[in-house]
C-alpha cells in the first residue's frame, strides 16, 4: 500500500443546512485560557497549551480578549491548498485532518484567513479545531459561558411573509386594478409611477400637483423603508424571481454590468419624452407591460408584451439583472434610497464572515462583497442598490445582518479588534 492509496479522493460534498458552529462572545470572555487548557488536555501526552487547538489573544492595554478557532468554512481555503487532501469537511460539516496524511506543512494555516491551523512550537505539529466531533470540550469548560455551540436558527419568518406579500400584489396590480402601476384615478385621488410622472411632465411641461402628490407617495415610502417596493410589490420583480428559480446563471457581458445604466435608460426616458411629446418608454416598460397584460385589452398590447420576455430572459445572466442595471422606477427609488431612514448592517459580533457568506451567496442583486467578507470584514451595505428582500437578514443563522437607522455609526454589539493583536501573523502561525 502507498500514500496514494490511503489519499482521499477530492470531493465536495453538500454541506449540511445548519452545520454546528462554535460563537465567541467577546464581552465575555475573560481570557482566563481555560479553553486552551481542556482542548490541550484531549491529549495527554503533550497537554500544554501550545498543544491546542484554540487560542487565546489577550490585549493588555485594552483590556480586551479575542479567541482563535477553525470555523468549519463553508468552503475551506485550508482544504484547497492541502497538497497531500489531509483536510477533508465531513457530512456533518466538520472540517478535520487525517493525520496519516499530513505533513505539517503549514500551508493550511497560511491559506487561513484567521491562521486557525495552529503549530505547536514544540512538536511542530498542526492543530485544527475539529469541535471534538460535534461536543467540544472548551465550549463546556469556559465559566463565563463565552464559548457558545450552535446550529444557527431553524426557520426564517421574513421569506414567509414575503412571498405571499408579493403574490398578493400580484394579483392585485396584474389581474384587479389592471394598468394601475402606470396610472390610477379613483375620483379626486390618483396613483402614478414615479419614472412615469417624471416622463410625463417633461412630455406635457406641465406640473400637476396631483401627479406630484401620487409620485410623492412611492417616494416616501422608499425614504422610510428603502426600497421595499422593489422586494415585496414590484409585479415583475415577483416574476423575475419566480424565473430566477428554475433559470441557470450564465453571466453577463461586461458592458452591461454597470448600475450606472439605469440611470442612464431613467435620462434617456425622459430626454425622449420632452422631444416626443409623449412617454415613448411606458410603451415597452416590463413593469407596465405585465400590469396591462391581463383583462379585455391584452391581447391588444402584442408590441408591448414584445419586450418582455427580453427583459425576462436577462435573468439567465444574472439574478434580477433588470433590477440590478437598467430599470429606469429603480434608478428613481434608488436616489431616495440613498438618503433613506434605514439600513442594513453585517458584522454584528455573530457574524461568521469568511467562513459562511451565505449573506453574499442569497443577495439577489449581488451587493454583499464576498471579497470583504473573505478577508473577516464587515461589508457596507449600498442601500441605493438594496431592494430591501431582508434575504440576508432572514437566511442569516447566526443574527449577523441586521436593519438598523442610518445614525447608528456601527453594528450592535460589534467589537473593533485592533489590528496589532488580533490575529497572529501567518509566519507567527506557521512556526
Amino acid at each position: 500500500m502507498t500514500i496514494a492509496d490511503l489519499r482521499p479522493h477530492s470531493r465536495k460534498t453538500k454541506p449540511p443546512r445548519r452545520p454546528p458552529v462554535i460563537l465567541f462572545d467577546p464581552a465575555r470572555c475573560t481570557g482566563c485560557g481555560e479553553c486552551e487548557t481542556a482542548c490541550a488536555n484531549r491529549h495527554p501526552l503533550d497537554a500544554t497549551p501550545a498543544a491546542a487547538a484554540i487560542r487565546v489573544l489577550t490585549s493588555e492595554k485594552d483590556g480586551k480578549n479575542f479567541v482563535i478557532y477553525c470555523q468549519h468554512c463553508q468552503d475551506p481555503l485550508c482544504l484547497e491548498v492541502c497538497p497531500t487532501r489531509a483536510i477533508q469537511k465531513g457530512e456533518d460539516g466538520i472540517v478535520r485532518i487525517d493525520r496519516r496524511l499530513c505533513t505539517d506543512c503549514g500551508l493550511c494555516a497560511l491559506a487561513c484567513p484567521e491562521a486557525a491551523p495552529l503549530k505547536d512550537p514544540v512538536t511542530g505539529r498542526i492543530e485544527k479545531c475539529d469541535l471534538c466531533n460535534g461536543d467540544p470540550v472548551c465550549v463546556k469548560q469556559c465559566p463565563e459561558k463565552a464559548l457558545k455551540l450552535t446550529r444557527g436558527k431553524a426557520l426564517g419568518w421574513i421569506k414567509l411573509l414575503r412571498w405571499p406579500v408579493q403574490a398578493l400584489s400580484f394579483f392585485l396590480l396584474v389581474m384587479v386594478f389592471i394598468g394601475t402601476f402606470c396610472y390610477f384615478r379613483a375620483g379626486s385621488v390618483s396613483l402614478q409611477c414615479p419614472a412615469g410622472f417624471l416622463q410625463n411632465l417633461a412630455a406635457s411641461r406641465t406640473l400637476w400637483l396631483i401627479g406630484l402628490g401620487s409620485a410623492a407617495v412611492l417616494m416616501v415610502l422608499t425614504l422610510l423603508l428603502g426600497r421595499v417596493f422593489c422586494g415585496w410589490i414590484c409585479p415583475f420583480g415577483f416574476f423575475l424571481d419566480l424565473v430566477g428559480k428554475v433559470t441557470p446563471k450564465f453571466g453577463l457581458p461586461r458592458f452591461l454590468k454597470s448600475r450606472m445604466i439605469k440611470y442612464g435608460v431613467l435620462a434617456g426616458a425622459v430626454g425622449t419624452s420632452a422631444g416626443l411629446g409623449f412617454q415613448p418608454f411606458c410603451t415597452i416598460c416590463p413593469i407596465g407591460s405585465l400590469c396591462r397584460s391581463y383583462g379585455p385589452n391584452g391581447v391588444l398590447n402584442g408590441a408591448q408584451m414584445a419586450f418582455f420576455p427580453l427583459v425576462a430572459a436577462l435573468e439567465v445572466g444574472e439574478r434580477r439583472s433588470w433590477c440590478r442595471y437598467l430599470c429606469p422606477v429603480g434608478a428613481v427609488l434608488a436616489l431616495a434610497a440613498r438618503i433613506g431612514l434605514i439600513k442594513i448592517v453585517i458584522g454584528a459580533r455573530q457574524c461568521k464572515k469568511f467562513s459562511c457568506m451565505r449573506c453574499a451567496d442569497i443577495c439577489p442583486t449581488g451587493i454583499i462583497d464576498r471579497e470583504a467578507l473573505r478577508q473577516g470584514v464587515s461589508p457596507k451595505i449600498p442601500m441605493a442598490e438594496c431592494i430591501m428582500c431582508l434575504r440576508c437578514v432572514d437566511q442569516c443563522p447566526y443574527g449577523g445582518a441586521k436593519i438598523r437607522f442610518r445614525w447608528q455609526k456601527t453594528a450592535p454589539e460589534e467589537v473593533a479588534i485592533p489590528d496589532a493583536w488580533a490575529y497572529p501573523s501567518k509566519k507567527e502561525a506557521c512556526t
